[in-house]
């Protein structure tokens, strides 16, 4: 891993204005002739505008917002003066793969710095992502083109693929929301990688391509699913080979977890050719059911109900995307547009997450110690009160800011106390 100043200078280079020019350039966004609203002046007020509760409300939200920022940024010059259909233009005409582009650089240096997990299940494995999607209303003219579930509405699905181990997305697609969460493309050929799966994912083809791929996956078992049990750990439950899950359940005792090896599917020409192993835990009244091919004795039945608990946290992400950085409000009518709010509101939550990390490594605090939420605060009022640096100022003054913003982060970013003591409690 590089030394602190290296990995302070390297995300400094991603986000100067000479690189952010550099990679605009690359995808077609070029400034022919100087104008007040050039591609890093629009790139951070579009990151900047994605935390502020009333900007992303509508157009004219988002156009005050400019207007009262550039003054801030150049108060020796006129007001500019901008228009909805200037900045419906500006949403449609910068490519939105430039914005991914940025989200894609900063993502690889920032997994670069983490340090190997520390918790002793995951860090068996490469990776671990929960996968998961989140439905987003947009604005109904979209209907065509992002169709909804209901009648007369549109809406997005952001399909994501969330990395647990960086607490970051690894991969967001969007499609109408009326489209399948099974459709989409999480699995890769990489080997020795933890897949977490709610039931929408549930597909033998899926299972069979992450084990064939050397890889492992944790699953609830739908409760259409009635798998034969084939062998069994320990000689207790040697009875009750060759039974169907229905059948064994009420002989089961809730104090005892149950762990045997089933085969989910009797069709002779099933897309899932290997035996699985399938884990039950009686909790709040009710026996939870999963299904995994992690066979190693260390992940007892309990280790694996804990790491399907891990899925949790793409659901925690959806809500912080949402809620505090004000996804639920979209107001672009044109899929570009969209996309460039969907990546801006991702890279304002990874610069976020790229600062608790520079703070984690400076402080010696884990980063689940730290508080998204107040954290991102802090960052968004570091943005609002220094905006002018990122635009007439040179890269010794944005890494002066970064570090500044991380000391701050440092000092109160720390989710309180009581609640750290709650989530170390037994």
């Amino acid at each position: 891993m590089a030394n602190i100043e290296q990995i302070y200078d390297d995300f400094t280079n991603i986000l100067s204005k000479e690189e952010l020019k550099k990679l605009a350039e690359k995808y077609g966004i070029v400034d022919k002739r100087i104008r007040r609203l050039p591609v890093s002046t629009f790139f951070w007020l579009m990151i900047l505008s994605a935390c502020i509760p009333g900007v992303r409300g509508g157009l004219m939200h988002l156009v005050a917002f400019f207007i009262a920022s550039l003054c801030q940024i150049f108060p020796a010059q006129k007001a500019l003066s901008l228009t909805r259909m200037a900045i419906s233009k500006k949403l449609k005409a910068h490519n939105w793969f430039f914005f991914r582009a940025v989200y894609n650089r900063l993502l690889e240096r920032y997994i670069s710095m983490l340090d190997i997990d520390d918790r002793r299940f995951l860090s068996q494995f490469r990776d671990a992502f929960a996968i998961d999607s989140s439905v987003i209303g947009v604005n109904r003219i979209l209907e065509k083109v992002f169709a909804s579930v209901h009648k007369g509405q549109a809406a997005i699905k952001l399909h994501t693929k969330f990395s647990i181990r960086s607490l970051t997305a690894a991969k967001v697609q969007v499609t109408e929301s009326k489209r399948h969460d099974s459709r989409f493309r999480s699995i890769t050929k990489e080997p020795n990688i933890l897949y977490l799966f709610d039931l929408a994912y549930f597909a033998f083809y899926r299972f069979e391509k992450i084990i064939e791929a050397g890889s492992f996956f944790v699953s609830r078992l739908k409760s259409c699913c009635d798998p034969l049990i084939i062998a069994v750990e320990q000689k207790q439950w040697k009875h009750l080979i060759g039974k169907k899950l229905s059948q064994i359940i009420p002989l089961l005792n809730p104090e005892t977890p149950l762990d045997v090896t089933v085969k989910l599917s009797s069709a002779k020409q099933s897309k899932l050719k290997h035996d699985l192993r399938l884990v039950g835990i009686f909790h709040e009244g009710v026996w939870r059911f999963y299904i995994t091919n992690i066979f190693q004795k260390l992940f007892t039945p309990d280790v694996i109900y804990q790491l399907y608990v891990k899925r949790w946290t793409v659901e925690i992400f959806f809500n912080e995307i949402k809620h505090v950085l004000r996804l639920e409000h979209i107001i672009s009518r044109n899929k570009n547009g969209i996309m460039v709010e969907i990546y801006s509101a991702l890279i304002f939550y990874l610069l976020t997450r790229i600062v608790i990390a520079l703070s984690s490594q400076q402080t010696g605090s884990p980063l689940t110690s730290y508080s998204f939420k107040r954290s991102a605060e802090v960052v968004k009022a570091f943005l609002t009160t220094h905006i002018a640096q990122f635009f007439i100022h040179t890269e010794t003054h944005l890494l002066s800011f970064l570090q500044h913003l991380v000391e701050a982060i440092s000092a109160v970013g720390l989710k309180d106390r009581h609640y750290l003591r709650q989530c170390h409690s037994p």
